[in-house]
């Protein structure tokens, strides 16, 4: 497993708080079915899609993982506020069988990234499921995801003894804080919640078509949107990194070329070897590695 992470250790783990909602009940999936832009019906039991969850205009409200398992679903997401997501749900539920919580307390995560983790997994005892699917022992799941570029996420019951991180440690992980992860995730141009997943965006707009969004499902909320963006065939603008060649830029920052507002800036981060960088939302014709970009008078370079 491979990623671009800056880390010059071959794996890195992060102890990081996610939110965690579930949804109980007979008619969980068909109701989610028809509220995300996944193939729900479709996955069974220790199987995982990546989703967007749309607004009835089809910006995005929310983006996780939904994890299906023989009882319930859970939707794990890096969003700070889960309540916008189970509100949004909720307000949908009608005569359906299904039941909405937070169950974010009842779970901690640990994300494995950087060069190569599959030797500190291996001597570990923990296996690599393969794309789609997971390990799942009831108490703790398995399964790859991509929060910080390419990486394992493995989500366990926070009440257990088990000290998962402390044993890749042992076994040749670095131990990483949120915000060393943070510069890896724009280094790798992973759109997390809250900074690029907001609802003034549309889920074509992060480049993750293939991986989050079904074209073939039927209809769900926000649908309508997406299909329209499809058969256009493009939208106006796509999340992109950047490096800043000098000075400095703020979250929130307009991007200009030729004095006209080309772009948003949303992530910043400083790598270990000097380089300031960040992510934002540029016009597509700009997204090409190289092309040169202006904030506040500063110069930026497309990465």
């Amino acid at each position: 497993m491979t990623n671009k992470t800056e880390f010059s250790e071959p794996c890195a783990v992060t102890k990081l708080p996610l939110a965690v909602v579930r949804l109980a009940g007979n008619d969980r999936a068909k109701f989610l079915h028809n509220f995300c832009t996944a193939d729900i019906n479709k996955m069974q039991p220790d199987q995982c899609a990546e989703a967007f969850f749309l607004n009835p205009k089809g910006k995005t409200i929310c983006h996780g993982i939904v994890i299906s398992r023989e009882v319930d679903l859970l939707i794990i997401s890096t969003t700070r506020n889960p309540e916008v997501l189970i509100e949004n749900l909720d307000r949908y539920l009608l005569s359906d069988d299904v039941q909405i919580s937070d169950a974010s307390t009842l779970w901690r995560s640990v994300f494995v990234y950087g060069t190569d983790v599959d030797s500190v997994l291996a001597a570990s005892e923990i296996r690599i499921p393969a794309e789609g699917a997971i390990a799942n022992t009831g108490f703790q799941m398995v399964l790859q995801a991509e929060l910080a570029g390419q990486g394992v996420l493995i989500v366990e019951a926070a009440e257990g003894d088990v000290d998962t991180a402390g044993k890749l440690i042992e076994n040749g992980a670095v131990d990483a804080s949120v915000d060393s992860m943070h510069i890896a995730r724009v280094v790798n141009q992973t759109p997390w919640c809250d900074s690029e997943v907001t609802d003034a965006c549309l889920p074509q707009e992060f480049r993750r078509d293939a991986k989050a969004i079904s074209f073939t499902k039927g209809c769900y909320l926000g649908q309508e949107t997406v299909a329209r963006l499809d058969a256009l065939g493009h939208v106006n603008r796509h999340l992109a990194g950047f490096e800043i060649v000098d000075g400095d830029v703020a979250v929130g920052d307009v991007l200009r070329k030729n004095e006209k507002k080309v772009g948003l800036v949303t992530s910043l981060a400083n790598t270990s070897d000097g380089k300031k960088i960040g992510l934002g939302f540029v016009r597509v014709e700009l997204t090409t590695p190289g092309e040169e970009v202006q904030c506040e008078g500063v110069k930026l370079k497309i990465t």
